[in-house]
């Protein structure tokens, strides 16, 4: 009897450890699924989109730097810092678009990056128009960024003509001449720091697809400009133009081409995530392939924690199926081929191995 009982006993811890064994795989497979759904890498509150001067002469006002507003179309979206224009997804299309005024106007949109990651820095494909298509751009790229790492919060603005005198007339006249100094950051409009020299009307503004220094915020005349531009005005190193008065006295435009932007103060950190350069941060070679989910969307992390996810997936399938054929072939079938599959005892099975002990 008691050798009968420890079998029973030994038999009964068996299958207990199996049940263990089953509930273990079951209980590390939802834990990893649900690391590798919460996994989901986290995107850029700040981003900034540039491109070479050739790119902004033509939609320079749509670039520059933009923070996350909210969602739309299950992704982060964007607004142009102190502008009018919005970044976001479109599902329709799967891939992000700027536009202007609203998310979802996509009939007004001017800049297109075709891909469809979660995250707008995930790739760079983007395209802009130039008057009659869509044309790709490679130096056309949007990246994490803050405005703060990227351009200088104190300039100054100088010229080796500013005292060159021509014919007994000064290359600069008084209003040029007095536009020059140092300007301080006083905000941010259109995507790029606005500057004021201190404690006078004059201020170095991006707009229009310009930057110009003038009299007042907003305006669109001057008497320093650069046509087309950067993100930063200390990044531009020619096609400054000042402004003087012709024989006939009418206002007019014209080269100087030792005026330059510099930094009155080094930054505290002048390191971005991609290198600025003078031709514009230049994108990888990217492949459009057919739409696939969202796969871009997730980390490294993730892609380990799937790994791990179908390992373990597999082994409870092994595990399963092995415990299947035995039942299978110990001539099981129908319920009870599920239930020894499963390792579940029957309430009659129960109830007689009782029995049987209250015999003996």
């Amino acid at each position: 009897f008691n050798q009968a009982k420890s079998g029973a006993v030994i038999q009964k811890n068996m299958r207990n450890q199996d049940k263990l064994s089953s509930l273990s795989f079951v209980f590390l497979f939802l834990a990893f699924t649900k690391l590798s759904v919460g996994a989901e890498k986290e995107c850029c509150s700040s981003v900034l989109l540039d491109s070479d001067l050739a790119v902004h002469k033509i939609q320079g006002d749509r670039l520059g730097f933009y923070t996350q507003l909210g969602y739309y179309g299950a992704r982060p979206a964007y607004r142009q810092q102190g502008g009018d224009f919005y970044i976001f997804y479109l599902e329709d299309e799967q891939h992000w678009i700027e536009s202007k005024y609203f998310y979802g106007a996509s009939l007004l949109s001017k800049l297109v990056n075709k891909m469809d990651g979660y995250c707008l820095d995930d790739h760079n494909n983007w395209s802009f128009y130039n008057g009659s298509d869509l044309i790709y751009s490679e130096v056309l790229t949007s990246n994490c960024s803050k405005i703060e790492d990227i351009c200088c919060k104190e300039l100054r603005i100088s010229s080796a003509n500013s005292e060159v005198i021509i014919d007994d007339q000064s290359y600069y006249n008084n209003q040029s001449k007095n536009s020059l100094g140092n300007y301080k950051a006083i905000g941010v409009n259109n995507g790029r720091y606005v500057y004021q020299k201190e404690n006078l009307d004059s201020f170095l503004e991006y707009g229009a697809k310009h930057w110009t220094v003038s009299s007042g915020v907003g305006q669109n005349t001057g008497h320093i400009i650069h046509h087309g531009g950067s993100v930063c005005p200390e990044h531009i190193e020619k096609e400054w133009q000042i402004s003087y008065t012709n024989a006939d006295g009418d206002w007019e435009w014209k080269d100087d081409p030792f005026l330059k932007i510099t930094c009155v103060k080094e930054m505290t950190d002048m390191t971005p995530k991609e290198e600025h350069e003078d031709t514009g941060p230049v994108a990888q070679p990217y492949i459009q392939t057919e739409h696939a989910g969202q796969a871009s969307s997730y980390s490294a992390e993730t892609v380990v924690f799937g790994c791990i996810t179908m390992l373990l997936l597999s082994m409870m399938i092994a595990f399963f199926a092995r415990r299947f054929y035995r039942a299978w072939g110990r001539g099981a079938q129908g319920k009870q081929l599920l239930f020894e599959t499963l390792d579940i005892e029957q309430a009659g099975e129960n109830q007689a191995s009782f029995n049987k002990f209250e015999d003996h």
